[in-house]
């Protein structure tokens, strides 16, 4: 059970984002921990499922395998699109070993799972995206471009189950968000983050069973990499989640964490004001950090690259942690250096 989302962000700059929830259910259990969104052992491109993961899983896991041991695949040269052809020869190829061994009513295998694949095709210099599915009449699996015509504005594509002729868990998610893009006056306007507020309220919705758990998000940028983030669950109050696990504070994984209701990024290990930069005066990077932060008020500049932002907060650990020996020394000095009731005799 599951929503999964994938569309090409506009503004403020063209990237292809990933997202789903985190519930697994199935045999009468529901689990909210489950990843739906996986990195492949080729940076430009990413892959998230909907439907029975006790097929997905292994069809996935197949393929990671595949593209790891393949130094073909692997290659960047290797267009996007040469990589889709692949995946649909590995998942048909492990679907049809079944009914080899299998005696019973075959019309359902194959089909109990659906994916999303997606990435940067440096060869047309733009992002695609594909429905991959198994057709049981074929005994193959299948693709369908939801790209395929140039003009990009607003693609967005839902991949939900279930998905019966009654009930459409992917039609009342692509609803819900018309019906934002209207409110918001941008059925018109350039895509940025909307799609995520639909996959929030359904997350947090607790009459929607079959989506549920913190959600996963990913991106490929245009540079041919991939990024994956974190999300405060179930707001900028709680927990920090990394695909579908929550974590506490001390050892959640060091990636960027989202605000589910702002999409702003939680710059918890950055000050935005660094009112004590003469502490840093002598040092080699005091000059770096002038540069970062403005000297009329000392607050943090707008337009700090990724690169900037790491070396920050390299910096800014380092300090606290040599301050922090520094104290525990002096506090260590101080202790040794009061006399003890033998001294007084």
């Amino acid at each position: 059970m599951t929503l999964c989302i994938a569309w090409i962000r506009e503004t403020p700059e063209e990237e292809l984002v990933f997202a789903t929830d985190s519930t697994l259910t199935g045999a009468g259990e529901k689990w909210n921990h489950g990843v739906k969104l996986f990195e492949l052992p080729r940076t430009d491109c990413l892959i998230c499922f909907a439907g029975d993961a006790q097929r997905a899983y292994p069809l996935i896991l197949n393929l990671i395998s595949a593209i790891k041991h393949n130094e073909s695949l692997k290659n960047p040269a290797l267009n996007i699109q040469e990589v889709l052809y692949s995946i649909v020869d590995i998942f048909t190829e492990l679907v049809n070993l079944i009914f080899e061994k299998h005696s019973g009513d075959v019309s359902h295998i194959g089909g109990e799972a659906k994916f999303l694949f997606g990435g940067w095709d440096w060869r047309e210099n733009r992002f695609r995206i594909w429905r991959i599915y198994y057709s049981s009449t074929e005994r193959i699996f299948l693709f369908k471009e939801e790209t395929e015509v140039k003009e990009k504005a607003r693609v967005c594509v839902f991949l939900g189950d279930p998905e019966t002729p009654e009930y459409s868990i992917a039609k009342r998610a692509d609803d819900d968000y018309k019906l934002l893009l209207i409110e918001r006056d941008k059925f018109d306007g350039k895509l940025d983050l909307e799609p995520l507020n639909i996959l929030v309220e359904m997350c947090r919705n607790t009459a929607i069973r079959e989506v549920d758990g913190a959600l996963q998000i990913g991106k490929v940028y245009k540079s041919g990499t991939t990024e994956f983030f974190g999300v405060m669950w179930q707001s900028v109050y709680g927990s920090p989640t990394f695909l579908g696990k929550e974590y506490d504070k001390h050892n959640k994984p060091r990636v960027r964490y989202f605000d589910p209701d702002t999409w702003q990024i939680i710059e918890t290990e950055i000050p935005k004001s660094l009112v004590n930069i003469e502490d840093f005066k002598g040092s080699p990077d005091f000059e770096f950090l002038t540069s970062c932060y403005s000297q009329e008020d000392n607050f943090l500049k707008q337009d700090i690259t990724e690169r900037e932002r790491a070396r920050l907060i390299s910096i800014f650990q380092d300090h606290s942690y040599t301050d922090f020996v520094k104290k525990a020394e002096e506090n260590l000095n101080l202790k040794s250096s009061v006399p003890t009731e033998d001294d007084v005799e």
